[in-house]
């Protein structure tokens, strides 16, 4: 299948050795953190520990976090900064309005398109950015990052890095961000190297169809640089080590999988709409999600068809009711912020990439049925 922005497939007949190449440059990940950022993690641990913030969480989670403030804060920092005034209330709010209305979904989205492009992506962005950042422009970006919808899970956790930083001293402060700045410049670097040949067609993408997208709400998440690619694919497994322990510690488990996987499209597909999502109804033996709900069936998961920006607080746990597990499989660029997602909501997660794009509405023209390595997932469940 040709690839639109990245394929975990290339000429394979499945993408194991993505899985395999992901999980060495993870582990590598984690050995330069070490030797790089630990300190600055262990000392935000304390600070959240003493003060009684959080329950603390895995050590993959926190490296996560400091990463993906490095590369959002390198990638949309110019863009954000120049931004003075705009609706940042409002359109962080519509961006939660899609999520519990599905049916104004489509007229939100219109909107949120619109205001977007006008109030949010300035023609000529900064062009440089202070180094180390202000505390005030973090909080601009911040800010940014909330209204854009594409990145709320991770402000709400730079909002409270933002707060460890506030304590600090600007020499210490200055040579945090020094630290953050060298890993990332290794991993950008590095990653390329690695899992540069599965997002080989971002940039090509990029330059065919910047302006297909120009009035659309999913601007941002289709136009991501290749650096998010891979920032989110090493984030996707540090999340599944990090939720791990959690995950198996519930009493069910349910496989969401979007819309996209399907043979058929919405007129002719007989799943049922439930509360939480679609369920199949095995109208159609080859697809994709009918053959993943027969797995279901053998080793015991519920599988949902769940729509992009649904609300994931649907699966919260509930006084009196069983603790569910969930699997999550969507495109690079949106996994990561939906398992942020779920975390907060206190749903152990694991995840499984879709091995490529292919959707009609935010990717191709076309439309193709996506899918995921179902070894992969089994690995998950095992």
């Amino acid at each position: 299948m040709e690839a639109i922005t990245y394929s975990l497939k290339l000429d394979s007949i499945n993408s194991e050795n993505y899985y395999r190449d992901v999980r060495k440059f993870t582990d590598e990940v984690l050995i330069q953190a070490d030797n790089s950022i630990n300190s600055i993690v262990k000392s935000y641990i304390k600070y959240l520990s003493n003060y009684n913030l959080e329950e603390i969480r895995e050590p993959e989670e926190y490296v996560l976090e400091l990463l993906s403030f490095a590369i959002l804060w390198q990638t949309y920092g110019p863009i954000a900064l120049k931004v003075k005034f705009a609706p940042f209330v409002t359109l962080s709010q519509m961006g939660e309005w899609r999520k519990k209305h599905q049916r104004f979904k489509p007229l939100i989205d219109f909107i949120r398109g619109i205001l977007i492009t006008l109030v949010l992506l300035p023609k000529r962005p900064k062009k440089e950015l202070a180094s180390p950042p202000s505390l005030l422009d973090i909080d601009r970006v911040c800010l940014w990052f909330e209204a854009t919808g594409e990145f709320r899970e991770q402000a709400l956790r730079f909002v409270r890095w933002r707060a460890y930083w506030g304590t600090l001293d600007a020499e210490t402060l200055s040579n945090i961000f020094k630290s953050i700045a060298e890993f990332n410049e290794w991993f950008a670097k590095r990653s390329i190297e690695v899992l540069g040949q599965y997002t080989k067609d971002v940039e090509r993408f990029l330059t065919n169809t910047r302006k297909r997208y120009r009035w659309r709400e999913d601007r941002i998440s289709c136009t991501r640089s290749r650096l998010e690619y891979h920032l989110n694919m090493v984030g996707a497994e540090l999340m599944n080590r990090a939720f791990r322990k959690d995950y198996f510690d519930t009493d069910t488990k349910a496989l969401l999988l979007p819309g996209c996987m399907r043979t058929h499209n919405d007129e002719n597909c007989k799943a049922e709409k439930e509360q939480k999502g679609l369920r199949c109804k095995d109208c159609e033996p080859k697809c994709r999600v009918n053959r993943l709900r027969v797995m279901g069936l053998k080793k015991n998961f519920d599988v949902y068809i769940i729509p992009h920006a649904s609300d994931l607080s649907l699966w919260a746990p509930q006084k009196g009711k069983q603790r569910c597990g969930i699997i999550a499989s969507a495109c690079v660029t949106t996994l990561v912020e939906g398992g942020w997602e779920l975390k907060r909501y206190g749903v152990p997660a694991q995840c499984v990439l879709l091995d490529y794009s292919g959707c009609k509405k935010h990717w191709r023209k076309d439309g193709i049925p996506t899918e995921l390595n179902t070894r992969e997932l089994k690995r998950v469940l095992a």
